[in-house]
């Protein structure tokens, strides 16, 4: 399990644009399991109570840099990378999870060439499967700083 400081650790996202509350289960390089918790603390509730399709697809994409992060953590790369949402295909939305709903985000590499790698991703809610498809994610080397960090900021 990797709670919200490992996470921050891996990605560069912090609050409130840290979609990702918690890695249940994690297989670095292949894949990964997280939760988003739906409170009314959160910025996106102002106004409406159902959790943004866009950002269910960028709480999917977080999972699958945590994924590939924690691959390159545990081979030991000192280069930092940034992790950079590609494209989305073939995905559709049974429904909006709505607020006080726990959601489990599931990715898993199905496909990679180069710095591109290609997800299949899965969004629950309980049992009851509410999004799928294919999501693409890339890196770019960021050689200083933290992750995600531009050089300059590094200094």
């Amino acid at each position: 399990m990797m709670e919200s400081q490992e996470i921050q650790s891996i990605l560069p996202h912090r609050y409130p644009f840290l979609l990702v509350d918690r890695i249940l289960e994690i297989e670095p390089g292949r894949k990964g399991t997280g939760i988003k918790n739906l409170t009314g603390s959160e910025w996106f509730f102002r106004g409406h109570l159902s959790y943004p399709p866009a950002l269910l697809l960028e709480s999917l994409a977080q999972v699958g840099g945590i994924v590939l992060g924690s691959r390159a953590r545990q081979e030991g790369s000192r280069s930092r990378f940034i992790g950079l949402f590609a494209g989305v295909s073939d995905f559709q939305f049974q429904r909006c999870p709505i607020l006080g709903e726990q959601i489990t985000l599931k990715v898993e590499v199905a496909q990679s060439l180069a710095s591109l790698y290609r997800f299949a991703a899965e969004a629950y809610v309980g049992e009851e499967k509410i999004a799928g498809g294919q999501i693409l994610l890339t890196f770019v080397q960021n050689p200083e700083g933290r992750p995600g960090q531009s050089p300059a900021e590094g200094k």
